[in-house]
């Protein structure tokens, strides 16, 4: 790496060979300024638009929340059916032992 910054240093000395002309950056603004496109104005609603998703978004997640804490759960009719059940099961089975309800007390205390 030396070697090739010697050889450099030694064929084109220690000037630089890159110029600018005069007064180049003093106008370079100005120029390209005037070379850009005209931009067109923005309307209301573009400047609003994500203003108007996040609105959106709000809506969506407050709907869906609503709809969700409104809505019968399924788990709970599940539970009632499964208790009909259970107690119908229950009854058939006193019934069938011909249980009264001092029986089965003393059946469920002697468990414990």
């Amino acid at each position: 790496m030396m070697n090739e910054e010697l050889y450099i240093k030694n064929r084109l000395g220690d000037r630089n060979p890159f110029r600018v002309p005069e007064g180049y950056f003093d106008s370079l603004t100005a120029e390209v300024m005037k070379n850009l496109p005209e931009q067109p104005k923005q309307s209301i609603l573009v400047r609003f638009r994500p203003w108007m998703y996040a609105a959106a978004c709000l809506v969506a997640v407050v709907f869906t929340a609503t709809l969700y804490l409104l809505t019968p759960d399924s788990s709970d009719q599940m539970m009632a059916a499964d208790a009909t059940t259970t107690d119908t099961y229950v009854e058939d089975v006193a019934d069938y032992m011909m249980a009264d309800n001092n029986d089965i007390y003393a059946l469920l205390a002697s468990e414990y």
